[in-house]
């Protein structure tokens, strides 16, 4: 009779180790599945992200140059900006991280204009249009590389 009852319990642990590693399994192939659905929901943010970003850098440059050139339009009505100069105009997004490193931008806000051409900066207001500010410029040329024997020896 022992041995039946020994057997028995045997069978059983068998059974629920059975069972035991039946449900970690089920279990691994849920995680797997759930882990494959959110790569494939990332990996689609991504992409249309990247149709995003590209739609915006390519798709709008005529926009941007119209609106550039209206920027310039309206400056140059304010200031003397040479006709023969294209000077650069970029929008104003981070204020608060332009003003941490220029005191230049203290009194501007998101969405001013900041055109710059060789000789100098201006802030310009679109919505008032007024200049805010004005600094000179000062563009260092590249210094150029030695040529020759650096180490000195040669002659």
């Amino acid at each position: 009779m022992e041995e039946i009852g020994s057997l028995s319990s045997r069978a059983g642990k068998k059974g629920s180790r059975k069972a035991l590693v039946t449900i970690v399994i089920l279990a691994l192939l849920a995680l797997v599945f759930v882990l494959d659905m959110q790569r494939r929901k990332a990996e689609d943010q991504l992409r249309n992200l990247s149709v995003q970003l590209e739609q915006l850098q390519t798709g709008n440059t005529q926009q941007n140059r119209e609106v550039a050139q209206r920027i310039i339009r309206d400056v140059r009505k304010l200031i003397a900006i040479p006709e023969d100069v294209e000077p650069t105009v970029a929008t104003i997004i981070d204020v608060d991280t332009l003003r941490q490193r220029n005191p230049f931008y203290a009194r501007a806000e998101n969405g001013f204009y900041l055109i710059v051409t060789a000789e100098r900066a201006i802030l310009y207001d679109p919505n008032k249009r007024i200049i805010v500010d004005v600094v000179p410029v000062q563009v260092q040329p590249a210094t150029a590389a030695p040529t020759g024997d650096v180490a000195g020896g040669g002659q």
